[in-house]
């Protein structure tokens, strides 16, 4: 297990305020966007990272979303307050469209999975937006109108589904079926087919998480809603069949043409397991040092996605390649193999301990836990939790076999230091 210092592969400094978005290509994975309250949208390629690869600017309002297009490489889209703006990295630094879409900030921006010239945006004013930027006014296609400040408005990656999270007042997700009455502009127009129920406090994001393939034009994915909210909980939520035929989508079925899948032929990976602490290969620093070889040998060519070079940084803070080694370096030599009681310290499942700050203070001599601040030997939820409870208070104590899910551990006791009288 890599130190969290160590897994670091890549910094990205370029942006003077807090990032507020990042967005990874879906057709090119070394690429992705950011976007920052410095108004300033970043393009990066990741085989030269040192500095962006194209810059765009507001000039007047910062960024809260950037999102790349689903079926065209070349166009993104960043929210900007009230203003939705368009780009194409083939036309320079000024915006292919922009669009006064919300009487207050939009939070959210999602691309259509089957059109290209299509999205939909959602402010704090309760309304959602369908907008055709090819549109020659600012009008959009359809308004939802909902009872609650709208955080973020997705389409789902099966059928005509489109998830809403509110921003505020209402702890459940939202789907709606925007295949019916697809093109009628009324507010309202959209039925709501189903509530994600569950959390006791606001939720702050959510994911797909698919399963399954399209293989000789046939759909058989299937799919599981995660959400994480302020009450500290992880959901994961079932979607039955009669939630996905209400969205017009059943699995097994022809798929639509010029259905998205970016994880085609991946294998599928399940975290049902927790995992052991295993070494680390021996290449991890031949990786490294052949990263540092590849960014100073003529990448700066490897632009292929008709993407220009960044002008001069006008926010300051760009990475030379002196820093970015210095940074590489740094990486390399702290490269090191974590023990599996490190490891699980980091790793908490069931409710949070209220009294781990009563839990670190002081004890009244050293290797001896204080019956006050001492911590229920009861109240542990798991082997783990236990294990590390018993490295931390007997620090002469090491495991020479440690296995979280199940006994036996083999701890042994490390010899007293010698002490000699000057």
């Amino acid at each position: 297990m890599l130190e969290p210092q160590a897994s670091i592969e890549f910094y990205l400094h370029a942006h003077s305020r807090a990032i507020t978005d990042i967005n990874f290509s879906a057709h090119h994975p070394d690429i992705l966007a950011t976007c920052s309250v410095d108004s300033y949208v970043h393009c990066w390629d990741l085989r030269y990272p040192v500095r962006p690869a194209m810059t765009f600017c507001d000039w007047f309002a910062g960024a809260t979303q950037v999102k790349w297009n689903r079926q065209d490489s070349h166009i993104l889209a960043s929210a900007h307050d009230k203003f939705l703006r368009i780009w194409d990295d083939r036309k320079g630094a000024y915006p292919l469209r922009s669009i006064k879409a919300h009487a207050t900030k939009i939070y959210g921006v999602d691309w259509n999975r089957m059109k290209t010239n299509s999205l939909v945006t959602c402010s704090l004013d309760k309304t959602i937006k369908f907008w055709d930027y090819d549109g020659d006014i600012d009008l959009p296609e359809r308004v939802i109108q909902t009872p609650f400040p709208v955080w973020r408005a997705r389409h789902t990656p099966f059928g005509f589904g489109l998830l809403v999270m509110p921003q505020r007042g209402d702890s459940d997700l939202y789907l709606y079926d925007r295949g019916s009455n697809e093109y009628k502009m009324t507010p309202d127009s959209m039925q709501m087919v189903h509530r994600f129920e569950g959390h006791r406090d606001q939720v702050k994001e959510f994911l797909w998480r698919p399963r399954g393939n399209i293989e000789n034009s046939i759909d058989d994915r299937e799919f599981q809603l995660v959400t994480r909210g302020a009450d500290r909980v992880l959901r994961l939520h079932r979607l039955t069949d009669e939630i996905l035929k209400r969205v017009d989508y059943e699995k097994g079925k022809e798929a639509r043409r010029n259905t998205p899948f970016s994880r085609k032929n991946a294998a599928y990976k399940t975290f049902r397991e927790q995992p052991l602490a295993s070494p680390i290969e021996a290449s991890t620093g031949t990786e490294v040092r052949s990263f540092k070889r590849q960014i100073g040998s003529g990448m700066r060519n490897s632009l292929s996605i008709g993407m220009n070079k960044a002008p001069v940084g006008l926010t300051g803070g760009w990475l030379d390649e002196r820093s970015m080694s210095s940074m590489l370096g740094k990486q390399e030599r702290t490269i090191h193999d974590m023990d599996a009681i490190s490891w699980m310290k980091g790793v908490k499942i069931g409710k949070q301990d209220s009294d781990h700050s009563v839990a670190q203070q002081s004890f009244p001599f050293l290797g001896s836990p204080s019956p006050k601040t001492d911590q229920n030997w009861d109240d542990f939820e798991s082997l783990a939790d236990e294990i590390t409870h018993v490295a931390d208070k007997f620090r002469r104590i090491t495991f020479e076999e440690v296995c979280a899910t199940k006994a036996p551990n083999v701890p042994t006791l490390s010899p007293a230091p010698l002490l000699t009288k000057l």
